[in-house]
């Protein structure tokens, strides 16, 4: 997203399509969060999950055709965004719901710490690497290293298989099961505090991550690769902090850790957005990072403990609902920092989501004792090994 928001920078110098940039890359999660859970439900993931990275290859070598020709329009990155965001929603419940089929309840947390510290170390790895690349090589290097990942991990994903066999479920109308899956996440009080959260997250805190490159350039007065340096520390901090939980045994508080973790972010994105220098920015983006870890590791991992074994894919695709509001908040925040600044419009809404987590803190659930889960007993592990595909074989991978 910074090589995204960096391109579209350089080719308009306006925050406001900075902010229109991370808005497309959204925008899909609004859209198809609810079809993605159904999707989850109903379609081998493993086959999602290829579709997924064939729709990223595409995207990136979409606009590094562009930049090659010398062609490349805002809209054109628009576009790209677009279509990595729709990867990103079709890829969400589909991966954690897999995730939990492989592990079961008993070392989830665990799993899902360590899948979010592989998704941190892409986090905070690719701005690095990213920024100092637009230096060096410029925007084709970075979408030819990108191309060349995609295409790896696509290589690497046709070859995983993993069978799971799972008692059938009823297959009601495609409303239906959107309805019943609304209704079943509405009525759940620990599900319902979750979502209140996640809403308030992504349209108001991290949406900071697409003005990044405004802050870098026009506030602390430093060049894409440093900025690189920047975006990387939210990642770092994530990973330090996966890590710690990943560590842990027999973790029951888990609502507790997610609200002190969206707490700790918040407030330290206050204090980045007040920051006057590099390297005070540098360390208050490592404490978000580590609130983040928090957050992000026990938002699926209560959901995959709280919702029935035939309800999670489509619990997970609320969720991804829920992160849609991610657009409506670039849109203000962009809106905000083209009337004011960038620093200001990351510090009101951060202030902005605090109040707005009041009644989440004191209303539901999520900082009672210790939560239970449902453990699905018709689920059937056999072990990963590399096979030849079979008919009718359910596929995955944990990618």
């Amino acid at each position: 997203m910074g090589v995204l928001g960096w391109l579209v920078l350089d080719l308009t110098n306006s925050p406001w399509h900075v902010a229109l940039v991370g808005a497309a890359r959204s925008a899909p999660l609004l859209l198809f969060g609810l079809f993605s859970g159904l999707i989850a439900d109903r379609v081998s993931r493993w086959r999602v999950l290829v579709l997924t990275q064939t729709l990223n290859l595409l995207a990136t070598g979409g606009l590094l055709l562009g930049l090659m020709l010398g062609a490349i329009r805002p809209w054109h990155v628009f576009l790209g965004a677009f279509l990595l965001g729709l990867s990103t929603i079709l890829d969400f419940p589909s991966r954690r719901s897999f995730i939990y089929d492989l592990v079961g309840p008993q070392h989830i947390v665990n799993a899902m710490s360590l899948e979010t510290v592989n998704n941190t170390v892409g986090k905070f790895l690719g701005p690095l690497v990213g920024g100092w690349f637009i230096e060096w090589a410029g925007f084709q290097g970075v979408y030819g290293l990108l191309l060349a990942a995609y295409f790896l991990g696509l290589v690497l994903l046709i070859q995983v298989q993993a069978r799971i066999t799972r008692a059938p479920l009823p297959s009601p109308s495609v409303w239906q099961s959107l309805s019943a899956g609304v209704r079943y996440a509405v009525h759940n009080r620990m599900i319902l505090g979750l979502l209140g959260t996640t809403v308030i997250m992504n349209a108001l805190a991290f949406s900071y991550v697409q003005l990044l490159p405004v802050v870098a350039r026009d506030h602390l007065h430093v060049g894409p690769g440093l900025m690189g340096v920047l975006a990387s520390a939210d990642g770092i901090g994530t990973f330090i902090g996966a890590m710690a939980i990943a560590s842990l045994r027999n973790l029951r508080q888990h609502g507790r850790l997610f609200l002190g973790g969206a707490l700790l972010n918040l407030v330290s994105l206050v204090a980045f957005a007040l920051s006057p220098q590099y390297a005070l920015s540098f360390g208050l983006l490592l404490l978000v990072g580590l609130g983040n870890a928090g957050f992000s590791t026990m938002q699926s991992t209560i959901i995959l403990l709280s919702a029935e074994p035939g309800m999670r894919g489509r619990a997970l695709g609320v969720m991804g609902l829920c992160i849609g509001a991610t657009p409506l908040g670039l849109l203000e925040m962009g809106a905000v920092a083209t009337l004011l600044d960038a620093q200001t419009a990351i510090g009101v809404n951060a202030l902005a989501a605090i109040v707005l987590m009041l009644p989440v803190i004191f209303f539901t659930p999520l900082l009672a004792g210790p939560m239970g889960s449902h453990v699905d007993r018709h689920i059937l592990i056999t072990p990963c090994r590399t096979v030849p595909p079979r008919e009718g074989g359910m596929r995955g991978s944990q990618g």
